[in-house]
């Protein structure tokens, strides 16, 4: 119980944050008081889960049950994996407050009453998605996190399209969760019990005795988890929501709450549904889909010219990264338990290094958006003269992301590239599934030099160049907005150089999740503080091996000799006008912009289907559709006229007539409330089992 104390901590300093928030008008001071609670917060869960993972124990805490009414326990269970998960949101959370505090100045027609509550309440039910053990709760925690999201997405409701984007994202998300609700309906009426345990139970029976059944509650499940992801073609309402929050709340939603749906496909394939030959099946569609959301995501991106919206695309692309990992693992970790556990290491790699990229690309946005008033590309350049520190931070976020060695995001990319391509190493399976798997992982390969190409076009266009006369030199980036960026490129780095540390927590995580028996982490990496290799089975001699260290070491030793070498030489240096051909020309005119970048690879992504107008082979102008109805179907389809209205002029009559019992017994009015409390109290009391 000494860890839940520091657990207990956590929730109460986010529950005192969320209540003193919700009643403080003045900004600074709601965001003073966010930034404390959140500290707390994060200090607390941080101790908690790195000692979980230090110890590689789990820990289990029955907080209530609602037993007689319905067999469902709120039940805190919290192993390796959940632990990894409590990390991000601890560092990703804290990273969103700080940054917030200073930002929301630009949002001076909202109060920030309408943002830090619904922050700090989607923080709070992130961690109750990761430390449930029972499905009733799972899916409350989830609808909490829907909700209080959705909130952020129309926080600015005076836009269009964060209204267009806020219904796109309700509906999406909720079609989804109507797939995860009607799973465990099924579940339940097989196991009598929303416990993970007796789930797992009756699942075993259910795939044992009915296919069809397996194969519909797992469909449900990938569907409810692939949607919230941002899994194309599932996955279609991202680009439209991510954007139109403010640009704090957009880094904890590409950073964290896209991969708590990832946590839960992760959950349960490891940990409810038994392995089985379902699991190779819907292993290889889950990674055919990550596949797809890879390709189509990353391109579309590169077609994009506003800064959050090009993030949003590389959202999908990137998850879609996670699922060809997860699902490489979960088709081949009973056929060759090596290649499974170095493919589902790299998705949760992924997972981990993605979070902290992507929050810190977002932010890089926000900071723009906070000195120009705008994230389009084309129409700001040169902000690396007046805004060094978050240049530095989106040029290492963008070689994170680009899987550039020796950031982090190479590693997790070489893993799924690595068992991607090892799978030719497994004689128990088809040549044709390996052969597909093969052709996914030179995808991969082939999109990440895309991903780099469309980095260095936001990198290009918004720092490098002349500077905009018109862009404000004298309103300095707050330190409030810098250092949250410091600390996310800092990670970004230092898990880059030693992955050691990285890597084994990631492993653990994995393997306290499943109950098959796997390898040990030792015969899979040979790990040292240089870096380490990879076994694709017992005894094997290293497939691949890598040391950042080593590398690292050899650029900063040329760049010294070419530093000395410039130095001794000692050769003169003018500046002089750019020369236009000799032909006058402003800047303006010449300048390179956001939509100048990859022109004739634009134009070859760009086609029309019918009258479908696809960019980057993403649908971007729908025709409109109109219909005709004979006027006999319109009355039909029309029911206002023939039912709503009459029905509530009905309705509008019942209530004059109590206002008017009302106005008779006003006087009586709190004998009554107190007369009807005593009533609803017994009546709970009684349905609950009685008042002792």
């Amino acid at each position: 119980m000494e860890f839940w104390l520091y657990f207990k901590v956590a929730t109460v300093a986010i529950l005192g944050g969320i209540i003193f928030t919700s009643f403080i008008k003045n900004k600074s001071i709601s965001g003073l008081l966010a930034i404390i609670s959140t500290f707390l917060f994060a200090l607390s869960l941080s101790y908690f889960s790195v000692n979980i993972l230090l110890s590689k124990t789990s820990i289990e805490w029955k907080i209530f049950s609602l037993a007689p009414l319905i067999n469902s326990t709120f039940l805190l269970y919290v192993d390796s994996l959940s632990a990894l998960f409590l990390i991000i949101i601890a560092l990703v959370s804290l990273c969103v407050v700080l940054f917030s505090w200073r930002y929301l100045e630009v949002y001076s027609e909202y109060s920030s009453k309408r943002f830090y509550p619904f922050l700090l309440s989607l923080f709070l039910s992130s961690i109750g998605l990761v430390v449930v053990r029972d499905l009733l709760f799972f899916i409350v925690f989830w609808e909490a996190m829907t909700f209080t999201s959705w909130v952020l997405v129309i926080f600015d409701s005076q836009k269009k399209e964060a209204l267009k984007g806020g219904i796109q994202y309700f509906i999406s998300t909720h079609v989804a969760t109507a797939f995860l609700i009607l799973a465990a309906v099924i579940m339940y009426s097989y196991s009598e019990d929303f416990n993970f345990v007796e789930i797992k139970k009756s699942l075993t029976n259910i795939f044992e005795n009915n296919s069809m059944l397996a194969h519909f509650l797992i469909f449900s499940i990938v569907i409810a988890f692939i949607t919230k992801a941002g899994i194309l073609p599932f996955g279609f309402w991202l680009p439209n929501a991510y954007p139109q929050p403010p640009s704090s709340a957009s880094s904890f939603f590409g950073g964290v709450m896209s991969k708590l749906a990832v946590y839960g496909l992760l959950r349960f394939f490891l940990s409810l549904i038994p392995f089985s030959q379902y699991s190779h099946t819907w292993g290889f569609i889950i990674a055919l889909l990550g596949v797809f959301s890879i390709f189509v995501g990353t391109i579309a991106a590169l077609t994009q010219d506003e800064a959050k919206r090009l993030m949003s695309f590389h959202a999908i692309g990137q998850v879609g990264y996670m699922l060809l990992g997860i699902g490489t693992g979960i088709y081949f970790v009973t056929f060759s338990p090596f290649l499974g556990m170095i493919a589902l290491t790299g998705g949760l790699l992924h997972v981990f290094n993605n979070s902290i990229y992507k929050s810190l690309l977002f932010l890089n946005a926000g900071t723009i958006f906070y000195k120009t008033g705008t994230t389009d590309l084309n129409k700001v350049s040169g902000l690396i003269k007046i805004m060094p520190l978050t240049a530095i931070a989106a040029i290492v976020g963008s070689l994170s992301i680009a899987g550039v060695p020796p950031f982090n995001g190479f590693i997790s990319k070489l893993l799924i590239f690595e068992s991607s391509i090892g799978v030719m190493k497994v004689s128990e399976s088809f040549f044709l599934i390996k052969f597909a798997f093969i052709i996914f992982g030179i995808i991969s390969v082939f999109i990440s030099a895309i991903t780099l190409a469309s980095f260095l076009k936001f990198v290009n266009s918004a720092f490098m160049g002349k500077l905009k006369a018109e862009i404000k030199k004298t309103t300095a980036i707050p330190s409030s907005m810098n250092i949250p960026q410091i600390i996310l490129a800092g990670v970004c780095l230092f898990t880059g150089l030693f992955p050691f540390i990285t890597l084994e927590f990631t492993y653990h995580a994995l393997s306290s999740a499943s109950e098959l028996t796997l390898p040990s982490f030792s015969s899979v990496f040979s790990l040292s503080i240089a870096g380490f290799g990879l076994n694709f089975c017992q005894n094997c001699i290293e497939t691949g091996v890598w040391f950042p260290i080593f590398v690292i070491l050899s650029v900063l030793i040329l760049s010294l000799v070419i530093f000395c070498f410039e130095k001794y030489a000692n050769a003169p240096k003018r500046e002089v006008e750019t020369w236009y051909g000799g032909k006058e020309h402003s800047p303006e005119e010449v300048a390179y912009t956001g939509h100048s970048f990859y022109q004739p690879f634009k134009e070859l992504v760009s086609f029309k289907i019918f009258n479908i107008q696809f960019r980057g082979f993403y649908p971007v102008e729908l025709p409109p559709m109109k219909f005709s109805f004979p006027s006999s179907l319109k009355k039909i389809i029309q029911p206002d006229e023939w039912f709503y209205y009459p029905f509530i002029e009905k309705i509008v009559r019942i209530f004059d007539l109590l206002y008017s019992h009302y106005e008779n017994l006003k006087e009586n009015y709190m004998a009554w409330l107190v007369v009807g409390g005593i009533i609803v109290m017994f009546f709970l009391f009684s349905i609950a089992g009685g008042i002792i």
